[in-house]
């Protein structure tokens, strides 16, 4: 009789014999489908077009409202989704507007920073013209 109050614990031994393994669905890059294998340009080449549309002044704000949708909207719905083409194209979207993202992101940071360097270099040298003209005694 268990005095625990546990049921009798059943222990399994499973062994498996390496030469029985086989490795099931390993495809090479050529043998995956066209979506699959093209995503990356594709995205590439959205990034790019949307990089266009953001030189042309359309709005930081709402592009990177954009990426933050596709994003989201390929996280939270997109695996829900049993359609293999609807998903390579949901990843497609949402890389790209990562990738526009980051670049944005990026521009502002690395503009900031030069402006910075900027006002810096242009700050050293009014110093350095009033210590030049402090120091002339003529």
């Amino acid at each position: 009789m268990d005095t625990s109050g546990y049921a009798a614990r059943v222990v399994k031994r499973i062994e498996v014999n390496p030469a029985d393994v086989r490795i099931v669905g390993s495809a090479s890059p050529a043998q995956r489908p066209w979506l699959r294998r093209q995503r990356m340009r594709i995205a590439a080449l959205l990034a790019v077009a949307e990089a266009v549309l953001w030189s042309f002044d359309v709005s930081k704000t709402g592009l990177l409202a954009v990426a933050a949708a596709a994003i989201a909207l390929h996280l939270v719905v997109t695996p829900k989704v049993p359609s293999y083409t609807i998903r390579q194209i949901s990843w497609t979207l949402a890389f790209a507007q990562a990738l526009v993202a980051i670049g944005t992101v990026l521009f502002i940071v690395v503009s900031g920073v030069v402006a910075i360097l900027v006002f810096g270099a242009l700050v050293a040298v009014v110093l350095a013209g009033v210590a030049a003209l402090l120091g002339d005694r003529r």
